[in-house]
């Protein structure tokens, strides 16, 4: 068939071959160079900047206790006895209206609330009962956390058996 290996490597077919690769590399080329990002011209950032004064000296709020009256406007259901609440029983919260029960420091109205709970929230039974300001107050602690904890008036809970 062919007779020798000249017959496949004369000069024309290697000019040939050298010309075709320098055609095809410069349209590659032409190709990738169109083919290039445009070089985008970046503005600079202009800063903003919010001056912001400082606080005046604020005036602590007035200390305000409150005494629990039952008139027309109140939300609460007037105090229903509370059940036979003993030492380490469960007891929930219920009957605030949506105000809650305030917690308080020491028994008796006069001090200072510590935590506000609300409907259904279920407490461990500490201490108690101390009879002050015409209510019987238990000291109330949140079983999952030792933060919330306090006197509250025993006319707002109810024992519960599985917590």
């Amino acid at each position: 068939m062919f007779r020798s290996i000249r017959d496949w490597f004369n000069f024309k077919v290697i000019f040939g071959a050298i010309f075709f690769a320098m055609c095809v590399f410069t349209v590659l080329l032409g190709l990738l160079w169109s083919a290039k990002a445009k070089t985008i011209v970046e503005i600079p950032a202009t800063a903003l900047l919010n001056i912001i004064e400082a606080p005046t000296e604020t005036l602590p709020a007035p200390i305000r206790t409150l005494t629990p009256t039952l008139d027309a406007s109140s939300t609460q259901q007037a105090p229903v006895p509370g059940g036979d609440i003993n030492i380490g029983d469960y007891v929930q919260v219920s009957g605030t209206g949506g105000d809650g029960l305030r917690l308080h420091v020491t028994a008796g109205v006069s001090g200072e609330v510590k935590y506000i709970a609300i409907d259904t929230e279920v407490f461990l039974v500490k201490e108690g009962p101390v009879d002050d300001d015409g209510y019987v107050w238990w000291l109330l602690q949140d079983p999952y956390t030792d933060n919330s904890v306090g006197w509250g008036v025993g006319n707002y809970l109810s024992v519960v058996t599985n917590p």
